[in-house]
């Protein structure tokens, strides 16, 4: 019986000198870097220096993502920059997004730039858009693809190209679950354009 009481008493002075090198090594120390939490001051000087140390440029960028219906948005570039003014802002450079929709072909999109919301997944492609679903090519100068509202807007400049027909239009709006397309001109008077081959 002696023995296991000298063995738990061991076991216990070791904790025990184990824990005062803890908090003498943690907690006492002399040259502890101590924050004042409720100054901005030193907040406001950390993230500075935070900025100042990491780069805004990302290379070889690739955002997967899904929604509640089970279809899939793939989007890559070549090179990304955080937004200065809102972290959650990614512009990027080289866009190709992919839209796998559930039942149904997939929608190819490629363009110069894109500013993608990192946390809504919203991308707003901007020149030199084009889009492919099908056998069906569009060319633009904006294509807004909206992943919270399942729509795609197409605006400015429009170039619809199929094996029979092209079309010029002002904005296209493209309903992602249903298919639904509405097209439109900003202006009354034009008409849409529909040229068939």
């Amino acid at each position: 019986m002696n023995v296991k009481i000298a063995i738990q008493f061991l076991i216990l002075l070791i904790l025990l000198v184990f824990l005062f090198f803890f908090i003498k090594n943690s907690f006492l120390s002399e040259n502890q870097n101590v924050i004042d939490l409720t100054s901005d001051k030193n907040i406001r000087t950390s993230e500075l220096d935070l900025k100042e140390n990491i780069s805004n440029i990302i290379e070889n960028l690739n955002y997967k993502s899904f929604d509640g219906r089970g279809n899939e948005y793939i989007l890559t570039a070549d090179f990304g920059e955080i937004s200065d003014e809102n972290e959650d802002i990614i512009i990027l450079k080289k866009v190709n997004g992919i839209i796998k929709l559930k039942d149904k072909s997939h929608i190819n999109i490629n363009a110069d730039f894109a500013k993608y919301n990192s946390k809504n997944f919203d991308t707003y492609f901007y020149t030199n858009v084009v889009g492919t679903f099908e056998d069906n090519k569009i060319h633009c100068e904006n294509l807004d693809l909206l992943v919270k509202d399942s729509l795609a807007v197409l605006y400015n400049n429009i170039n619809f190209l199929n094996y029979d027909l092209t079309a010029k239009a002002d904005r296209i709006l493209l309903n992602l679950l249903n298919g639904d397309v509405n097209i439109k001109m900003f202006d009354k008077e034009n008409k849409i354009q529909i040229i068939k081959k």
